[in-house]
């Protein structure tokens, strides 16, 4: 039998009422106890004999080919890393272990980590590594809510007269312009990474780390593009300014302005 005819869900009676029950809002608990399991693993034992596996962020069961070919087109990974895990895993015969040791890690527990670091926990029943953030909506949803937001514009509307309720903010919006544009401009360019020109020769330094952090920076490196030098320079910069050191900081910095 083929690999996707194998994975085609079975919908019996049982697995109708237990669907049912848990779209009626039932816990996973609540349906196995009516139906008379001593947890609900054994009740997951048998929605996997159907080819049902369990989605976490939906709270019901969903079809094991459904699952599949969800990880097949996801296109929101990460890293490059994560994409290689997930396919890889997504393979008939996938072996845990020796895939961890194939892209890079010590072993399978370390490669846990690094994946639950970026969003993604195993899920026994998919055999695979499954994305924890809340799935975003579809591009026709997205549409859909833009255009019935917009046909709403229209009917809110405020009157001259409630406009002066709105003078005093406004005015206090204009006397403290200087300091709030400082304070958004340091909130956007929160997100990117600087870069720092620093004064003095190179020297090189050597630093004991974990080897899980060491991996981090890494692939840090490789994801933003960034070489890890610049990292070190950074992270050392804004950890100086933040516990005492602000006045040096700027003496050092104002050194190539």
């Amino acid at each position: 039998m083929a690999k996707s005819e194998a994975l085609q869900p079975i919908y019996d009676e049982k697995v109708k009422g237990i669907l049912k029950l848990l779209g009626e809002g039932f816990s996973r608990e609540e349906v196995a106890e009516q139906y008379r399991y001593s947890t609900y693993r054994s009740m997951d034992s048998y929605m996997s004999r159907k080819n049902f596996v369990w989605d976490k962020r939906k709270g019901t069961y969903v079809p094991a080919d459904a699952i599949k070919a969800s990880l097949e087109t996801m296109t929101n990974f990460p890293s490059d890393r994560v994409r290689r895990i997930v396919m890889e895993l997504n393979k008939e015969g996938a072996d845990l272990k020796k895939l961890a040791l194939k892209v890079g890690f010590e072993n399978h527990l370390e490669m846990a980590s690094y994946m639950k670091s970026k969003g993604f926990e195993w899920s026994q029943e998919a055999g695979n590594y499954l994305s924890t953030f809340p799935t975003l909506p579809n591009a026709e949803e997205t549409v859909a809510t833009v255009s019935n937001d917009a046909s709403l514009e229209g009917s809110l509307s405020i009157g001259n007269g409630d406009v002066e309720q709105f003078l005093p903010l406004l005015e206090w919006l204009a006397s403290n312009k200087e300091g709030l544009q400082n304070l958004l401009g340091a909130s956007v360019a929160s997100g990117q990474i600087p870069r720092f020109t620093l004064p003095g020769l190179f020297v090189t330094k050597s630093v004991h780390m974990t080897n899980a952090l060491d991996q981090m920076v890494r692939d840090f490196s490789k994801e933003k593009n960034i070489n890890q030098r610049e990292i070190f320079e950074v992270a050392l910069i804004e950890f100086f300014q933040k516990y005492g050191y602000e006045r040096e900081v700027e003496t050092l910095l104002q050194q190539n302005a």
